[in-house]
């Protein structure tokens, strides 16, 4: 019987192409599956930070140092901001770097956070995109962590033409700000967020 050591050789080499290309999908599958369980680890443990004291109160100083006794919103003074608003910039700028490293999902913090940051976000823009702001290059992963959310948020809103900052108008900043001061203050209502985001991590999850 000839056999046509060719032939066979090059079946050989196919079938070994085939059983590698099998074995890295795999692997890349598995690697994808771990980096989602990491991304899951990491936003539940900025999620508890979130919810830390030290933190509630520094979003709760922060809130208070921005609208005066009738609940209105002040004025922001660039040369002399609350020192709170870099306590909850750098937390938010944290979360941006975070998503740059690839330990968290834009989308996990879009819809865990984004309603805490947007507000606060368009209060301090002259903080963080102001020329004249000394603090501006501090906050560029913020910036572009902004900038992803708004695409998601728009996208779901189904209102591509418009700014996110016009809906943000200073009474719903002042507004969001009220909350802050209210909730922070109410165990039962912090209990109600808390059960909140641990949903919504859990969804993430799924």
């Amino acid at each position: 019987m000839f056999i046509d050591w060719n032939e066979a050789q090059a079946i050989g080499t196919v079938a070994l192409v085939v059983t590698s290309a099998a074995a890295i999908g795999y692997a890349g599958l598995q690697l994808r599956h771990e980096r989602g369980y990491r991304a899951v680890s990491n936003l539940e443990k900025q999620l508890a930070f979130f919810h830390s004291d030290k933190f509630v109160s520094a979003r709760r100083t922060l809130a208070q140092a921005r609208i005066d006794p009738q609940g209105e919103l002040l004025a922001l003074d660039i040369e002399d901001p609350p020192v709170s608003a870099f306590e909850v910039l750098d937390f938010y700028e944290h979360l941006g770097l975070l998503i740059k490293k690839g330990h968290l999902e834009t989308y996990d913090v879009w819809h865990t956070f984004y309603e805490w940051v947007q507000p606060v976000y368009a209060d301090l823009r002259p903080i963080t995109e102001s020329k004249d702001s000394p603090w501006s290059d501090h906050y560029t992963d913020l910036r572009s962590l902004v900038r992803e959310m708004d695409v998601i948020q728009k996208d779901r809103m189904r209102k591509q033409k418009s700014s996110q900052y016009k809906l943000w108008s200073r009474d719903r900043i002042a507004e969001h700000y009220r909350y802050e001061i209210e909730a922070s203050g109410s165990s039962s209502s912090m209990r109600r967020l808390r059960r909140r985001n641990a949903l919504v991590a859990a969804s993430s999850n799924s």
